[in-house]
């Protein structure tokens, strides 16, 4: 069977085309290998532990003391969804901010890495204790749950507070102490788990008037009587020099 010569000027064209062609492929290709990959990598900063060595040191450095800063601890404060409904946590921390204390402010499904970046940093003794946790609604199912990872890995936890979490969550070891203020369900308790030694107080505030899920880290009652456990925990710092 005979094939058909081809001019050499159209054969030519044609082989330019085609190079033309698998190059637009590769560099598409490419383009979007890279656009899934710095997607995963955002995505991965919230919803997925990073265990690399340079994204533990770019949170060590983020741990770096404020100026403000004159008191032992690090406080972590973990709104709920959305980050709409939370802000009470948003206005905690000012307050504490406000009284020389190292408190920062992060949507719930930091939890994980945050507690990853603690455990990294305790090895090197790059932690400032207490450690203390607060979060409201799905926080407030994270700050135990962080409390218990931490606890676990044989760092304690001085003090969590849930604000009306939204479901049943377990103290773990070396949480010295747990107060969940909620609004029962009949599923948002804060029980004791495996090795928990520690003091855990659920207290019912559905007696306080026109309190709701939005509203209860709002409420100064609540805030007050957490932001004084949490002076009575910090210590000054000590000056260097």
């Amino acid at each position: 069977m005979s094939f058909p010569i081809l001019p050499i000027r159209l054969t030519f064209a044609m082989i330019l085309v085609s190079a033309l062609a698998l190059t637009g492929c590769s560099n598409t290709s490419k383009t979007n290998s890279e656009t899934i990959a710095i997607s995963a990598s955002k995505t991965s900063k919230i919803s997925k532990p990073s265990r690399s060595t340079k994204a533990r040191k770019k949170t060590r450095s983020s741990r770096e003391i404020a100026s403000h800063v004159n008191r032992t601890g690090e406080i972590i404060l973990l709104r709920g969804l959305a980050n709409v409904y939370s802000r009470g946590m948003d206005v905690i921390g000012d307050r504490l901010k406000a009284k020389g204390v190292d408190a920062r402010v992060y949507n719930h499904r930091a939890w994980e890495n945050l507690a990853i970046d603690i455990v990294a940093r305790s090895k090197e003794k790059n932690v400032s204790y207490p450690i203390i946790i607060m979060g409201h609604s799905l926080g407030g199912n994270a700050s135990v749950q962080m409390a218990s990872y931490l606890g676990k890995r044989d760092i304690p936890v001085s003090y969590v507070v849930a604000f009306d979490p939204t479901v049943t969550t377990f103290a773990g070891p070396k949480v010295k102490k747990v107060v969940n203020y909620y609004l029962p369900n009949g599923k948002n308790t804060v029980r004791k788990g495996q090795g928990f030694s520690g003091k855990l107080s659920n207290i019912n505030v559905s007696n306080i008037n026109g309190i709701k899920h939005t509203t209860v880290e709002k409420t100064r009652k609540l805030q007050n009587q957490a932001i004084n456990t949490v002076m009575k925990l910090v210590r000054k710092r000590r000056r260097h020099g």
